[in-house]
């Protein structure tokens, strides 16, 4: 009796608050404790993309869904304008509320890295590291070795499957642009080999697999699975209330997947930190070291950093965790985009047969009558129309926050 008589009282008093709420706008209608997930869920499937296009061909280009909290979507630009300035003293900066904070913090990423820091002076100190290592000439040394050695292997790899009758229908350069992009990230930000494009070929290839160890093409595999697995799936902790989290057996299901799948990521990353700090601590001081971002994060402000001049609380150097969480943000904001972009670059140039003449020109131009050796920086600078097609489809396909 007192249980039903508490449902009934807060369910009129979650539809007087929904009636009378400032602002209103159109929007689907939604249920108590549930919000529009049932919409979301039930009428889409979970997919975000379908959810918004429907809602804004039935309710225009403002409206506003209940998840965790009210939201208002905006589709057309001048709408959001004001919220992307770049302006330090822009009052419609947006921050992330108490509120839909709380899954962040449940899941252990609030406050940690870029991406989800809302510490104005973490977040501050943390920018510094993260600019200071991809800034440094050497990482783009890196860089540049890095994207020679996979390029070399998925055209190695490609030669093979076609030699051995086993591309010859299909080729999916999405996903080999995926599993390119996923290796070249990771030995970046890590300076640890990934092998996610050998698992692939492994797959494919049915006479030949890959010169590497079953466990180390596995282990990546994995580590990126888990990653994706992230990518997809945080948003819920935003979206979904905590008490659905904890006690709605789907919704709970799913968090605790979730969350097992973040304590593994956790211990991964502080495996291939604690690897790395023994490296340089058994590597003398006259002798280089590896110029990934790891590395570079790890002896910044340290008497192993060329920039080393004291320590206070400023120039501290980072701890494990908070190294973690850079090295954590650079990949998953660094995989998705970069992957995205090169495809809208393949798809734009397919459509426009001029720009694709002058870039190649532009190219034989640079390489001359050597155009299968590896690239250099040199050659980076030298391809400006490149650069600027790179830009152009940046700023025409700009990608989005959620596929």
């Amino acid at each position: 009796m007192l249980v039903g008589i508490t449902l009934i009282f807060y369910v009129t008093h979650y539809y007087i608050n929904y009636f009378n709420h400032i602002n209103p706008l159109p929007g689907p209608f939604p249920f108590p404790f549930f919000g529009n997930l049932p919409q979301l869920y039930i009428g889409h499937g979970g997919n975000f993309k379908k959810f918004f296009n429907y809602n804004q061909k039935k309710y225009g280009d403002i409206f506003e869904v209940t998840l965790s909290a009210r939201i208002i979507v905006l589709n057309r630009s001048e709408y959001i304008e004001k919220l992307l300035s770049a302006a330090t003293k822009n009052p419609h900066l947006a921050k992330m509320t108490e509120e839909s904070g709380k899954g962040f913090r449940e899941l252990g990423v609030a406050g940690k890295g870029l991406i989800f820091n809302q510490d104005f002076k973490l977040w501050r100190y943390n920018r510094q590291f993260f600019t200071r290592a991809i800034l440094s000439p050497k990482f783009s040394h890196e860089a540049t070795h890095w994207i020679n050695k996979f390029f070399k292997d998925l055209e190695s790899y490609m030669d093979k499957l076609y030699i051995n009758g086993d591309n010859k229908k299909v080729v999916d350069f999405s996903t080999w642009t995926n599993q390119f992009t996923n290796d070249t990230v990771i030995s970046l930000l890590t300076g640890e080999c990934s092998y996610t494009m050998a698992g692939y070929f492994n797959e494919l290839s049915n006479n030949e697999k890959a010169e590497h160890s079953s466990a180390l093409i596995d282990e990546t595999i994995n580590f990126v699975h888990a990653i994706r697995k992230f990518i997809m799936g945080f948003l819920m902790f935003q979206i979904v209330s905590p008490f659905l989290r904890h006690y709605f057996p789907y919704f709970k299901n799913k968090s605790d997947d979730m969350m097992q799948n973040m304590e593994y990521l956790n211990q991964r990353f502080d495996s291939i930190i604690k690897k790395r700090r023994k490296i340089i601590e058994n590597t003398p001081l006259d002798k280089p070291l590896s110029n990934d971002m790891l590395t570079s994060i790890i002896v910044a402000n340290t008497p192993r950093d060329f920039n080393y001049k004291n320590v206070n609380n400023d120039t501290r150097p980072m701890t494990n965790p908070e190294i973690r969480g850079i090295i954590f943000d650079g990949i998953v904001a660094g995989t998705d985009t970069t992957v995205n972009t090169i495809l809208y670059i393949i798809y734009s140039l397919a459509h426009n047969h001029d720009v694709k003449k002058k870039m190649l020109e532009e190219i034989d131009s640079v390489f001359q009558d050597n155009n299968t050796r590896p690239i250099t920086e040199e050659d980076y600078h030298k391809l400006q129309y490149c650069e600027a097609i790179v830009k152009e489809v940046s700023r025409m396909h700009t990608i989005p926050y959620k596929k």
